[in-house]
């Protein structure tokens, strides 16, 4: 088991609730040394002496609007490619999203912020960084994945497999299924598709992805489509 109290977080934030919350959920309920900083200048400067083992970024601050872009830029740039970046704020519109996750971010978390999603989010990308387990972020190429225990199927169409995701996944991963819709429609435990397209629901934090199979067959979509006869 990967112990996370050697683990250094540095987050960026000028608002002091938020800043007592995640202060909050890294000493006291994981175990993090956590350093706080109200200015973008301060917490480049903190980052170029010493990398921190994730970082927690939020979007606006008072000196600047979207200074989190400039940011997460900046020490992407710095080639820190394992380091996850979470990346918070109150702008969790689709647009907001996807320049925070093509500047570098890991994932996106939208405020007001829950307690335990973030938990499980810091736990998952710093245990996921340490053993190279997941894709952290787009600079490094997708891998495949196990992730049967964060997904939860949705809907089935004649294409694709959405289901729900705690956690930002690559386009293109490869992850391994495993659920009772799964055995009915394949009469297989599980199956492998490949992310088409990760969108957040910004509502409550979570991921829906779009996922097409990975060896898509005419025997694959005759499958898909008896399924979806018996079920209307």
């Amino acid at each position: 088991m990967i112990s996370l109290k050697n683990k250094t977080i540095y987050h960026l934030d000028d608002d002091p609730e938020v800043l007592a919350l995640v202060k909050t959920v890294c000493q006291k309920r994981l175990g993090i040394d956590y350093k706080e900083f109200t200015t973008a200048e301060s917490f480049l400067t903190a980052v170029k002496k010493k990398t921190p083992d994730m970082c927690i970024i939020d979007l606006n601050l008072k000196e600047s609007a979207g200074a989190g872009f400039m940011v997460t830029k900046a020490i992407r740039n710095r080639d820190i490619g394992k380091m996850p970046i979470i990346v918070m704020s109150r702008r969790s519109y689709a647009k907001d999203i996807s320049l925070a996750l093509e500047s570098g971010a890991s994932d996106f978390l939208p405020k007001p912020v829950d307690f335990d999603l973030l938990t499980e989010k810091i736990s998952f990308l710093l245990k996921g960084a340490e053993t190279n387990s997941f894709p952290m972020h787009k600079i490094k190429n997708p891998i495949s994945a196990n992730l049967e225990i964060h997904l939860r199927p949705i809907m089935v169409d004649e294409a694709y497999l959405y289901v729900s995701s705690k956690f930002f996944v690559l386009k293109n991963t490869k992850l391994l299924v495993k659920h009772t819709i799964i055995k009915k429609i394949f009469d297989e435990p599980s199956k492998e598709f490949v992310v088409h397209n990760c969108e957040l629901e910004s509502h409550d934090g979570s991921y829906t992805l779009k996922l097409i199979p990975k060896d898509p067959s005419d025997e694959y979509f005759e499958k898909i489509h008896r399924f979806l006869l018996l079920m209307s």
